[in-house]
This record gives C-alpha cells, sequence and structure tokens, in this order.
C-alpha cells in the first residue's frame, strides 16, 4: 500500500504562507530550540522559500532513520490510526498550509508543524526510535490508557520542554512551529511543571487553542522513561527499541 501523499498544486500565497513562517520562526531557533531539533533539523535539507516535496523527504527520512511519511488526510487521525503509523515508522503528514491570517497559531495540523517541528527530530536515530516505542505501548492500552498514553506523547513530542545545559528549550514541535504558543511557553507568567507521569496523563490536551501549562524533560532518554514508569504503573508491556 502506498501510504505517502502525493505532491499537491500549491499556491503561490501557500509558498509565500511557508516562507514566512520560515522566516519568523527560524532565527528563533538557536536561542530557544532543542539542541536535538538544531543538530538534525538541516538533514532535512528543505527550502526556505518552497514548500516541501513529501515523496523527497520521506525517501530523505528512510535514508537516515527507517521512517516514511504517510497521508494525514488534513485531519486529525483518529488515536488509534495515529498510532498505528508510528508503530510501522511511518509519520502522517498534511497537503494544507494554514492561511496568512493563521501565522501565530492555527487549530488545524498543517505542514508547516510537521515538516518544520516534527520531521527534523525524526532525522535523530535515537529520537525515531524512542518515538516509535509509543506505538505498541498505546495499541496494548486499554481506551482509558489509550487517552492517557496519548496525552503522554502530546505532553513530550508535541509541547514538550527540555532542559539543556540549566536553560529550558522548545522540545515539543508544537512550540517549535507556532510562534505564538513558542512566545506563551517561555512567557514569565507561563506555569511550567517537573514531568511528573500521572499528572501529565491526566490533564486535558489543548487541540484548538494554547495550553495553559507545559512539562520539562530532563533530556530524550526522560521520554523513554516516562513510557516505561507508566507501563510499570499500568502493568503494561515494557517499551522495546528497534
Amino acid at each position: 500500500m502506498q501510504y505517502v501523499p502525493t505532491l499537491p498544486n500549491y499556491t503561490e500565497q501557500d509558498h509565500q504562507v511557508w516562507a514566512a513562517l520560515y522566516a519568523r520562526q527560524w532565527p528563533l531557533m538557536d536561542e530557544q530550540a532543542s539542541s536535538i531539533f538544531l543538530k538534525n533539523f538541516p538533514k532535512l535539507e528543505l527550502d526556505p522559500q518552497r514548500l516541501p516535496d513529501p515523496l523527497e523527504v520521506s525517501e530523505r527520512l528512510d535514508r537516515l532513520t527507517g521512517w516514511t511519511l504517510a497521508d494525514a488526510q488534513n485531519e486529525y487521525l483518529n488515536p488509534e490510526e495515529w498510532f498505528e503509523h508510528i508503530t510501522a515508522r511511518r509519520f502522517p503528514v498534511t497537503n494544507y498550509i494554514r492561511g496568512p491570517h493563521e501565522l501565530d497559531f492555527t487549530p488545524m495540523p498543517d505542514l508547516f508543524h510537521e515538516y518544520f517541528g516534527h520531521l527534523g527530530f525524526f532525522a535523530d536515530r535515537r529520537f525515531a526510535d524512542i518515538a516509535q516505542a509509543f506505538g505498541p505501548l498505546f495499541l496494548h492500552g486499554d481506551e482509558r490508557q489509550r487517552l492517557e498514553i496519548s496525552r503522554l506523547w502530546w505532553f513530550t513530542l508535541e509541547f514538550g520542554l527540555i532542559r539543556e545545559g540549566g536553560k529550558l528549550k522548545a522540545f515539543g514541535a508544537g512550540l517549535l512551529s507556532s510562534p505564538g504558543e513558542l512566545q506563551k511557553a517561555f512567557a514569565p507568567e507561563t506555569p511550567r511543571l517537573e514531568f511528573d507521569v500521572r499528572t501529565a496523563a491526566t490533564t486535558a490536551s489543548a487541540v484548538y487553542e494554547m495550553h495553559n501549562v507545559y512539562f520539562i524533560l530532563e533530556d530524550l532518554e526522560h521520554v523513554l522513561k516516562i513510557m516505561q514508569d507508566y507501563a510499570e504503573m499500568e502493568g503494561l508491556p515494557q517499551p522495546k527499541l528497534k
């Protein structure tokens, strides 16, 4: 089965939105992004001015870490579909780019979030292996556990902060790809909590608006430990890395 989305006929406005977002976010990355992102994002070889070709990026990721892209159908996939893709080392992407009026934040998944926010991390072998372990963990869970595991993904890989060299850096793709939410996450008045598995697992994610609280990771291996701790607490099989 062919999972990779085909290249759509983007408009010139679509390319302009991509270029505007890229130009706005990239200068912030050196100071605010995780070192994992900074080291691996250039491996994607994305064009700052033109929208990426999903087939080219998929082939590049496959060579780097064994991941490929899948079609997210321009919507939020249900959790079962999402984690089935993750289990198979496929990352779902859309063909949709937000409008010019949504540069700060978009409530719908778009390809800037996916290509700029997520895929640089998936060019890192260790990150890619840890991320894949979420899939089998989720699929082994019951309905409550699946909801909680999806929240653990959300507050780590989507909206997590990470401590590096005594400073907080953006680790989650939702922060790296959203000018507005990145600013909010680092605002002095915004609550930031040390990562507690049970607290994060029972905190509702904010899908269509910015978050009111963010969780702090100690390092990349902390993500794996979160899954291991949750599996032990819930009597689920321990995550195994490929």
